[in-house]
């Protein structure tokens, strides 16, 4: 796959002229043919000309005709979805009852979650408390089975808090996957009573948005919610074609929202819990998994106490299958797909990768990162 994903963390009004480098400037004696997808903005889509003047500006080549710009144009993902449910009010009544039941699972397991997260967020508290020098980050499994017969109190404490630790930790991963198996289930139902697979207009109207996507030579996708950003892309089922843009060479640059989309799990912030101190990471949904091995967190510094070891090392051991890489409005992470390979390109910050021990390090520019955990 000869394709490339330059991510970035929450993309400010500099977001273009950064990433222009990357956007390649000319494709075999032609201007480069780059596609704007804002559907995370929702009803707002259309309001790209901010953007189309940065991507000129950074060189880009106009190519108008009948009114319209070949060189640089919008998927136009989230109108086309939202108009082809209301022009078949038989599948959008299916799509809203399978959403709403979707909503309902999530709202269950997100309670699951906050409990969980209680009870690790306790025992952390607790390990602090009595153990000096405790952290997440130095529990271990294997040291809760040693041979010694006698253990001092504080011994036998911290080997139960750390058994408690990890059971919580587990539980966490085990409703993860549960909440997105109980997704599939309820996307295969859509499919189901719908027959949306074999639906002539569905068909045409995803082979007309194909088109668009391989047309491209660089892809933009922006920030703004998520679950609007998903949303056509899902219904659609428009990730064999991104996949298969990415196989002939294609940029794609995705910044908040649309970084969180390609990889294989959209992990949000909850920024509106009441109490500061029971916010939490919550597992939002599947991506489309255009990514696998890393799990990118944007809004870094806003959203991570990035200075506090046991949030860190929390993190991390929920997302184990994954490098937990944090990013800020100046953090670019370059994954060259034929390889694989991540780098560190962003000039004026840089990539924060979390261990399970808590420990944060962070790639300068140029800095290659690890991929095999």
């Amino acid at each position: 796959m000869r394709g490339r994903i330059l991510f970035n963390g929450n993309g400010g009004s500099e977001l273009v002229s950064r990433a222009a480098p990357y956007v390649r400037p000319a494709v075999a004696g032609r201007s480069a043919k780059v596609m704007m997808v804002t559907a995370a903005w929702g009803p707002g889509e259309y309001n790209e000309a901010p953007v189309r003047s940065a991507l000129y500006a950074a060189g880009v080549a106009p190519d108008v005709q009948a009114g319209h710009d070949r060189n640089v144009f919008n998927l136009c993902a989230w109108h086309t979805w939202t108009e082809f449910l209301q022009r078949r009010p038989d599948v959008a009544a299916v799509y809203r009852e399978i959403e709403s039941v979707t909503e309902a699972l999530r709202s269950m397991y997100l309670e699951k979650t906050a409990f969980h997260a209680d009870l690790i967020r306790r025992a952390a508290r607790a390990g602090r408390e009595r153990l000096a020098g405790f952290s997440i980050g130095r529990v271990r499994s294997r040291d809760f089975v040693r041979p010694e017969s006698v253990q001092r109190g504080s011994e036998l404490f911290e080997r139960a808090l750390g058994r408690e630790l990890v059971a919580s930790i587990d539980a966490l991963v085990e409703n993860d996957a549960r909440m997105l198996e109980a997704f599939s289930d309820a996307e295969l139902q859509l499919l189901a009573r719908t027959g949306l697979r074999l639906d002539p207009e569905w068909r045409e109207v995803r082979a007309r948005l194909e088109e668009r996507i391989l047309s491209a030579d660089a892809l933009l996708f922006f920030g703004g919610s998520p679950t609007k950003l998903l949303a056509p892309f899902r219904f659609f089922d428009l990730a064999p074609a991104l996949l298969e843009s990415l196989r002939r060479g294609a940029t794609f640059v995705a910044s908040s929202a649309g970084a969180l989309v390609l990889c294989e799990r959209m992990i949000v912030y909850d920024a509106h819990a009441s109490d500061p101190l029971t916010r939490d990471f919550q597992l939002l949904d599947r991506g489309l998994g255009l990514v696998g091995g890393i799990q990118i967190l944007p809004h870094c510094m806003d959203r991570i106490q990035t200075d506090d070891g046991d949030n860190l090392a929390y993190l991390a051991r929920r997302f184990s299958q994954r490098i937990c890489a944090g990013l800020n409005e100046e953090s670019y992470l370059l994954i060259e797909l034929e390889g694989p390979t991540a780098t560190s390109v962003g000039e004026r910050d840089g990539v924060y990768v979390f261990g399970e021990d808590g420990v944060k390090t962070c790639y300068r520019s140029g800095e290659r990162i690890s991929l095999e955990g």
